[in-house]
């Protein structure tokens, strides 16, 4: 049984990563907000799954503070770990390394270009920090999530369960864009196998295919019993939307995809799960948490 120093756990990953594995592996949990990196005990550690980090925030933050957690802080415990012998070590990246838009799909050979986004370029500059010290003796695996959903969910995608159990129709018909998400449980059975078979380079992360804006709030309508209920919002409306508010009309409209392909092949990896198991799950995480 391998011995992982786990980070974050405490966040949406950490927390379901702890018991979905407390059968597969010896895990210590640190935190680093109320530990010193440098009163971490190594003893016996075989690797790190680094999943703490300061995530994108919807309020204005001090740019300051995405560079101090997610690389300076990242750059101390990856050389402590390696100082230690530790001999394997996995960072949980993001796909906003790549940058904000693309018109076609993204894999491990695309450009990042996450030019004024702190929490891309903090992140980006911690995964150019940790390919600079890897060793034959200290493997370095990155790991580039889409959006992750699933129990615990927060932001955007609750704001669409908030909408997905009203009563009325809901816009969101014959939006036929592709986009890449991952179910919470998907990423921690890829960092199960990057870990258990000490890989090291870049992976990326993903369902078995993309969904769609369109059946992303069908199957959460079904999966709540009710009739998906969706019109199609006229082209007018879509232009001033684009106009007025365009994150929030690429987030509903635009694409945004990656290939994983070479990720799977190359870990002998298949996602356990398919998109309606895991939105199944969130929904039901969401009655039951939400709708108490």
């Amino acid at each position: 049984m391998k011995h992982l120093l786990l980070t974050g756990s405490s966040g949406f990953v950490g927390k379901r990563f702890v018991p979905f594995n407390k059968n597969r592996y010896q895990i210590t949990t640190i935190s680093l907000r109320k530990n010193k990196v440098a009163d971490i005990d190594w003893q016996g550690v075989d690797t790190v799954v680094h999943l703490a980090g300061m995530a994108h925030q919807m309020q204005k933050i001090d740019d300051q503070i995405y560079f101090q957690v997610n690389h300076d802080l990242t750059k101390e415990l990856a050389t402590a770990a390696k100082n230690a012998g530790v001999r394997h070590f996995t960072f949980i990246s993001t796909i906003k390394v790549f940058g904000e838009h693309h018109n076609s799909k993204l894999d491990e050979n695309t450009i990042c270009e996450p030019q004024n986004d702190p929490y891309g370029e903090s992140k980006l500059l911690a995964e150019n920090f940790l390919r600079s010290i890897q060793s034959p003796d200290f493997k370095v695996a990155i790991v580039r999530p889409p959006l992750v959903y699933g129990p615990g969910v927060k932001g955007n995608l609750i704001r669409f369960l908030d909408l997905a159990r009203k009563p009325f129709p809901l816009p969101f018909a014959a939006i036929n864009n592709r986009r890449t998400m991952v179910f919470l449980d998907n990423l921690i059975a890829l960092i199960n196998q990057i870990t258990d078979t000490e890989a090291s380079g870049l992976f990326l992360a993903g369902d078995r295919q993309p969904i769609s804006t369109t059946k992303l709030i069908q199957d959460m309508r079904i999966g709540m019993g009710k009739s998906p209920r969706l019109f199609t919002l006229p082209k007018l409306l879509i232009k001033a939307l684009s106009a007025f508010r365009p994150e929030l009309a690429i987030r509903l409209f635009g694409s945004l995809e990656m290939d994983t392909t070479v990720t799977n092949k190359k870990l002998n990896f298949v996602p356990p799960f398919t998109i309606q198991q895991g939105i199944q799950s969130m929904v039901d995480w969401y009655k039951h948490e939400k709708l108490k």
